[in-house]
C-alpha cells in the first residue's frame, strides 16, 4: 500500500505485507514489493515510462510488514546507498534513517516482564553476537565462543518501549486452558483457531508488545536478539515463537508479530556539481543539515484488534467484580 511519494526528490514510502519478498525468488518473479509497486505506478500513469525505476536499499526480510522506503529515482537511491556506505566503513549507528520495530513477544516465565521493563527504564543497550555463517535460525551468543573459527559480528538494539493499545495491562495472559476465557480467546487469535491449547504447547504464559531500535544491521537481527533475551516474537517459529496460522477465503497463511511502526529520514537537497571530466555539471542529491524531517508512523498492527478486544473484556470484567464485591 502506498502512503507517500515525493516525485521531485523520488522516493515513496509503502505499508509491506508480512510474507512477501521485497525482491523476485527462484519461485515467483512477479509477488514482490519492487515488481507489483512498479506495476502500480504503470497503471497510475500510463503516459509514464513502461519500465518505471524502482529500487529499495533498505531490504526488509520477507515475514516483517510495515514502513518500507523505495527509491523512485535513480539520483535518490544513489545518496542513499552512499549514505548506507559511509555509515559502515565509519562505525557509526545511523544513516539518517531511524526506524522502529513492534514486536508482540512470548513471555514463558512472569519475571520476564519485570526484568524487560527494567532494560527499558535504563535506556540499556542489548548487545550479543551472531555467528553469519550459520544456516537459519542463526546462532546468537553473550560472547564470541573461544576458539572460533566462524565469523561473529557484534548486534546491538535498545527496546524503546513496552506498550498495549491504551496502556491499561502490562502483559496479557494467553495459558488458560478454558474455552470461554478471554485468554483462551486471545491464544487462539493469535495462533490459530484449530490448536487445542496453542500457548500451552509452546510453553507461553504472556504476550507483551515492545518498541525496539537496531543500533546495528545484521542476518535477523532482531529475531535472534529477542529470542536469546527468551521473548521470541509471536509467530517466529525458527527462534521458537510458534506459528501464526491465519485462515480466510479458503486459504491459510502465516505471519509474524513484527512491523516497522516509525519510520523518519532526513530529505536531502538537490545540487550541482562538477562531471568527473569537468565538462559539464550535473544534479545530484546531497544531504542538507537544515533538510526537512520526514515522518511516518503506524498507529495498528495486525494483532492490535486482538489487544484491544483483550482489554476491553479485561476491564468489563473487573468492572464486574468489582461491583460484585461491593
Amino acid at each position: 500500500m502506498l502512503l507517500s511519494k515525493d516525485n521531485d526528490i523520488g522516493f515513496a514510502v509503502l505499508n509491506k505485507p508480512g510474507g512477501m519478498p521485497c525482491f523476485s525468488t527462484i519461485s515467483n518473479c512477479i509477488e514482490d514489493v519492487q515488481h507489483m509497486f512498479g506495476s502500480s505506478l504503470k497503471q497510475r500513469d500510463p503516459a509514464a515510462n513502461d519500465h518505471p525505476f524502482v529500487s529499495i536499499p533498505l531490504v526488509l526480510e520477507p515475514e516483517m510488514n510495515g514502513l518500507l522506503l523505495a527509491a523512485t529515482k535513480k539520483e535518490f537511491c544513489g545518496y542513499l546507498t552512499k549514505q548506507l556506505k559511509t555509515s559502515c566503513t565509519s562505525n557509526a549507528t545511523t544513516t539518517g534513517v531511524t526506524k522502529t520495530y513492534r514486536c508482540l513477544v512470548c513471555i514463558r516465565n512472569p519475571d520476564n516482564i519485570d526484568r524487560i521493563e527494567a532494560l527499558v527504564d535504563n535506556q540499556t543497550i542489548i548487545e550479543h553476537y551472531v555467528d553469519v555463517r550459520s544456516p537459519t535460525p542463526k546462532k546468537f551468543a553473550r560472547q564470541v565462543p573461544p576458539n572460533s573459527n566462524h565469523k561473529w559480528e557484534k548486534c546491538q538494539m535498545k527496546i524503546t518501549a513496552v506498550s498495549s493499545q491504551s496502556m491499561n495491562f502490562r502483559a496479557a495472559c494467553v495459558k488458560s486452558k478454558y474455552a470461554d476465557s478471554n485468554d483462551f480467546t486471545l491464544a487462539h487469535r493469535l495462533w490459530g483457531p484449530d490448536k487445542r491449547c496453542p500457548a500451552e504447547e509452546l510453553g507461553i504464559q504472556y504476550v507483551m508488545q515492545v518498541d525496539v531500535q537496531l543500533l546495528t544491521k545484521a542476518p535477523h537481527q532482531i529475531r535472534g536478539q529477542l529470542a536469546a533475551l527468551g521473548i521470541p516474537i509471536v509467530g517466529d517459529a525458527m527462534y521458537g515463537g510458534g506459528v501464526c496460522e491465519m485462515r480466510g477465503h479458503r486459504h491459510m497463511w502465516t505471519r509474524m508479530a513484527v512491523q516497522i511502526c516509525h519510520l523518519e529520514f532526513t530529505l536531502p537537497k538537490w545540487d550541482e556539481v562538477e562531471t568527473e571530466d569537468k565538462s559539464s555539471k550535473k544534479r545530484v542529491l546531497v544531504s542538507s543539515d537544515e533538510g526537512e524531517r520526514c515522518v511516518f508512523h503506524l498507529n495498528t498492527c495486525w494483532w492490535s484488534e486482538y489487544l484491544v478486544d483483550y482489554e476491553a473484556y479485561s476491564l468489563a470484567q473487573n468492572m464486574v467484580n468489582v461491583n460484585v464485591g461491593k
